[in-house]
């Protein structure tokens, strides 16, 4: 650093403290601090130059000191002390870049303001949001992992288990700060809103009493302990809007409306369009969304005895379609839709129910990538089937599932899920197996917006494959389930602990450009550890350029082979989210 003086057309001479920095292998120079014009300096420094020149040295100093190497002292003989963690991670720091841009701590705050409690609920909060991402577990493995992390833990186990009573009271407030901030990004899409509902269960064998959210259910795991249902709605991009608890028992198509209806109501919006599967597509949700105003894009079901017949044939024949073929000439998709009604049941204040069209739009296409997809899926099935056939006495109940309706004769006891004996003359069913090839790589949707054109539809519709990714996120990366908390206060915040971390990660990905998998962030943040060494010293061990990334999105610098504690407290107190910053090599 030095002193720069330059002379301006008036006579005046102009100070400011300078560096010189070395780009595209030339020397450049660039102004670190403007101090003024040295006539009106005068008035404050008996001598603004000689003053100024010393403020450059001492700096100058400083950074030499900085950058000398520092004698570090082992003592071959001294033993390792149980009491203290002598290893604890730094990227942390990323993941509290985000969580501190959500604003759930000024939420927490708020909510907590005025209570005798001696503990910090948002200290809790952040704690068991960061190992959620970097080691999953217990709320207690959480609080015994505490010691590992730069930030603020000061609290007990039992201040832990009584933060959750209080976090869920905080659900709404964090959920919509969270949408607040997002929007304020700028990445928030929602063009269309995607819904779907998946379930977690517990590691217990009896269901909660009536009210309880831990009910049997249909299980998507087809596991038979207590599960609870969860609806999550989250944007075009993948990043969540509002989820909602349900008991275990409650069927998918009953959880919509509530979770749109938050949403609506923190983004102030008029109207939505809402994409799911045809779990979602029923008189309820459709005569509420019209109702409403909102639209829908459905997938509508073209298989099974309870399957609209024409709407089926219609799918299937092969007039109207429009074609695209390889090279070759060898058809690989096709697409047609056409205009009509979709009749619902509307119920009456009375309480009786009427039938009402809704105009709708029918999108038909099919796929050979599909088609062949769904072959190799259904071929387990078949193999389970022809195995069972020929050897009843084989029978098991993994193997029942799937499989049963490929077989003629077959007679299970509903209750314990065994195979009577009565049954013994089994038949595989070919004409099943015809009928469920012949509907292969055909799909049909359903959608208000009838002035859509069909390929946006289509990749509307697609877009779902986002939503099923963060149930896969929240079950293998978080491992949200099982889940061993059984309050339902705790149980709630447990979710929202949850939830918090899946938007922190979907942000993450949206802010580095998709380049990372939420398994990839959470696997190179973990591994950013240091080894405290003497005197505050403490010497980092992982780098990529995924953790290169990841810290230019949060502003920070953790490049540094060796750092000082000060220096480590010092980028966790910098760390903040860039937004449309441009990137800077680190």
């Amino acid at each position: 650093m030095y002193l720069h003086k330059s002379r301006r057309k008036d006579g005046r001479v102009y100070l400011a403290l300078a560096e010189g920095y070395r780009k595209d292998g030339k020397v450049r120079h660039r102004t670190v601090e403007s101090l003024g014009y040295l006539d009106e300096l005068q008035k404050t420094y008996d001598d603004p130059i000689a003053h100024f020149k010393q403020v450059c040295e001492e700096a100058n100093a400083a950074a030499r000191a900085e950058r000398q190497g520092v004698q570090i002292t082992i003592h071959p003989q001294q033993k390792i002390d149980k009491r203290e963690a002598a290893r604890k991670n730094v990227g942390s720091a990323v993941l509290l870049a985000v969580y501190d841009a959500f604003g759930a701590e000024t939420v927490i705050r708020n909510a907590t303001r005025g209570s005798k409690a001696a503990y910090d609920a948002n200290a809790v909060m952040r704690l068991l949001t960061v190992e959620r991402i970097i080691d999953p577990g217990s709320k207690k493995g959480a609080w015994e992992n505490r010691g590992r992390h730069f930030f603020r833990c000061e609290f007990s186990l039992e201040d832990t288990y009584r933060a959750l009573d209080v976090l869920c009271g905080c659900r709404d407030k964090v959920v919509s700060a969270i949408n607040r901030s997002v929007d304020k990004m700028g990445i928030r899409d929602t063009a269309c809103v995607f819904y779907d509902v998946t379930n977690y269960y517990f590691e217990v064998d009896d269901a909660d009493g009536e009210g309880g959210l831990r009910q049997k259910g249909m299980s998507k795991e087809h596991r038979k302990s207590p599960i609870v249902q969860m609806g999550l709605l989250q944007d075009s991009k993948g990043i969540p809007i509002g989820y909602r608890l349900f008991p275990g028992n409650t069927p998918d198509p009953c959880t919509m409306l509530d979770v749109l209806a938050e949403m609506k109501r923190d983004y102030g919006q008029d109207r939505a369009v809402v994409v799911g599967d045809k779990g979602n597509n029923c008189s309820t949700n459709i005569a509420a969304l019209v109702a409403r105003g909102d639209g829908f894009v459905y997938s509508q079901s073209i298989r099974g005895t309870k399957s609209d017949t024409e709407l089926k044939n219609w799918v299937l024949s092969d007039d109207g379609y429009e074609c695209a073929a390889n090279a070759d000439g060898h058809v690989t998709y096709k697409v047609k839709s056409r205009q009509g009604y979709k009749t619902v049941s509307v119920a009456d204040p009375n309480g009786s129910k009427r039938k009402v069209d809704v105009e709708v739009k029918y999108v038909a296409f099919w796929s050979e990538k599909y088609e062949r997809r769904a072959r190799k899926e259904r071929q387990a099935a078949i193999d389970k089937a022809r195995r069972l056939v020929a050897d009843p006495g084989a029978y098991t109940a993994a193997m029942h599932f799937g499989a049963a309706k490929y077989v003629k004769g077959l007679s299970v006891d509903g209750r314990t899920g065994e195979l009577l004996e009565a049954a013994t003359a089994l038949e595989f069913d070919e004409d099943r197996l015809a009928a469920d090839e012949a509907c292969d790589g055909y799909y049909c949707i359903v959608t208000s917006e009838t002035g859509m054109a069909d390929g946006d539809v289509i990749e509307a519709y697609r877009g779902l494959w986002r939503i099923e990714e963060s149930f896969k996120v929240t079950k293998s990366d978080l491992e949200t389930r099982p889940v061993y908390v059984s309050r339902q206060e705790h149980i709630e915040t447990h979710f929202l602990t949850c939830y918090v971390a899946l938007c922190i990660l979907r942000v993450i990905q949206v802010l580095t450009g998709g380049r990372y998998s939420a398994a990839t962030i959470a696997g190179e943040l973990a591994a950013m550890c240091g080894t405290r060494l003497e005197g505050n010293w403490w010497r980092f061990d992982h780098r990529s350029d995924a953790t290169d990334d990841l810290c230019r999105m949060a502003g920070i610098d953790l490049t540094r082979q060796n750092m000082q504690l000060k220096d480590i407290k010092a980028v966790f107190s910098q760390a903040k989210l860039q937004i449309g910053s441009p990137n800077k090599k680190m």
